[in-house]
C-alpha cells in the first residue's frame, strides 16, 4: 500500500524517473552506470541496470549473465555510495531494441490496464536569448 492510499488521496500520475543502462561488463558501461546512479540520486529516481540475454540462452548462460550484472552494479554502487536506487533485469533483445528505437526517434505504444500510452522522444529545447536593445 502506498502512502497516498493510506491517507486516502490519489497517487501521483507521474512516476519517478528511471534510467535504463545496458551493461556488458566493460569499463565504458560501468562509467555510464556510475553517471546514471549519480543522476538518479539528484532526480530522486532509480536505475534499471540490465543485461541483454537472448531468449534461447540456457539457464547456465542466464545465471552467468545475472552474476556478472550483479557484480558490475555492486562495483558502481561501491564507487558512488549511492544505495537503494538500482534494480537489475535480464532483457530480451527484442524488448531492448524497442526501447532503443524509441530513443532514436521512434514511437513506442504501451498498452496496459489503464489504457494506452504513446512514448515519444522529447524534442530538443531551444535556448531563447533575450534581445538586447541599445538605446
Amino acid at each position: 500500500m502506498t502512502s497516498a492510499e493510506v491517507v486516502g488521496s490519489r497517487p501521483s500520475r507521474r512516476a519517478r524517473s528511471r534510467i535504463v543502462v545496458a551493461l556488458d561488463g566493460t569499463a565504458a558501461t560501468t562509467a555510464e552506470l556510475v553517471r546514471a546512479l549519480r543522476d538518479a540520486a539528484r532526480q530522486e529516481g532509480s536505475v534499471l541496470a540490465c543485461a541483454v540475454v537472448d531468449r534461447r540462452a540456457d539457464d547456465v548462460e542466464r545465471a552467468l549473465a545475472e552474476a556478472a550484472l550483479t557484480e558490475q552494479v555492486a562495483r558502481a554502487v561501491a564507487d558512488t555510495g549511492v544505495r537503494g536506487r538500482t534494480e537489475t533485469a535480464l532483457l530480451d533483445p527484442v524488448v531492448f531494441e524497442a526501447l532503443c528505437d524509441t530513443a532514436r526517434g521512434g514511437t513506442l505504444v504501451v498498452v496496459h490496464e489503464h489504457g494506452r500510452t504513446a512514448l515519444r522522444p522529447a524534442s530538443p529545447r531551444v535556448v531563447v536569448r533575450p534581445l538586447t536593445r541599445h538605446g
